[in-house]
């Protein structure tokens, strides 16, 4: 074998052994993300039934009706809640596997650059803290409305709660197309 044929066969054994490296490197990494993922729509979970608690104590016991309605829309920002971070985590767990080949293709051709996929839990996080305490914040509007009129509210949470469920089933829907549009694109390339 000549200088250069060994030449070559190191470089070759080199980069393989880079590309390898990084492969692992970025699985260690989405493993991590999807991790910190779970631990994040965990603890906002907490965050909203430690909320709803707060929520519901504060609830004034006036008569038995206008206690049903409140525990009513309590109960609906719940389910809103967490349709919508069912929904979240639904899409994000679908557009993670979508673009994991894409990103390993450019991980493998590019320098590794893991800071902004371990930032994308924490600004998810920062995301769902604030949708979570924007509900309880318009679940304590609705209360106060609650007061002027009773009915009034108790058919507004009702339709709020099937509406939300609807847009949730919707987007749910539209990322299953989008899943499949991608499948397919990626079989056909």
């Amino acid at each position: 074998m000549s200088k250069q044929d060994k030449k070559e066969t190191t470089v070759k054994d080199n980069m393989d052994q880079t590309i390898q490296n990084n492969s692992e490197i970025f699985n260690r990494a989405v493993e991590e993300t999807t991790q910190t993922l779970n631990q994040v729509f965990d603890e906002s979970k907490k965050s909203i039934e430690r909320n709803i608690t707060e929520a519901k104590s504060q609830i004034p016991r006036y008569t038995q009706s206008i206690n049903e309605v409140q525990e009513q829309a309590v109960q609906a920002t719940r389910d809103i809640a967490e349709n919508y971070l069912e929904y979240q985590k639904q899409a994000i767990d679908s557009f993670q596997s979508i673009f994991t080949p894409y990103v390993e293709n450019a991980n493998n051709q590019l320098v590794n650059n893991q800071t902004l996929i371990r930032r994308i839990p924490e600004i998810y996080s920062k995301i769902a803290n604030n949708y979570a305490e924007n509900s309880v914040a318009v679940s304590r509007i609705l209360n106060n409305i609650a007061f002027s009129n009773v009915e009034l509210v108790k058919n507004v949470i009702n339709n709020t709660k099937e509406q939300s469920k609807q847009f949730a089933e919707i987007g749910k829907r539209n990322v299953k197309v989008y899943e499949t549009l991608e499948r397919e694109n990626r079989n056909t390339i």
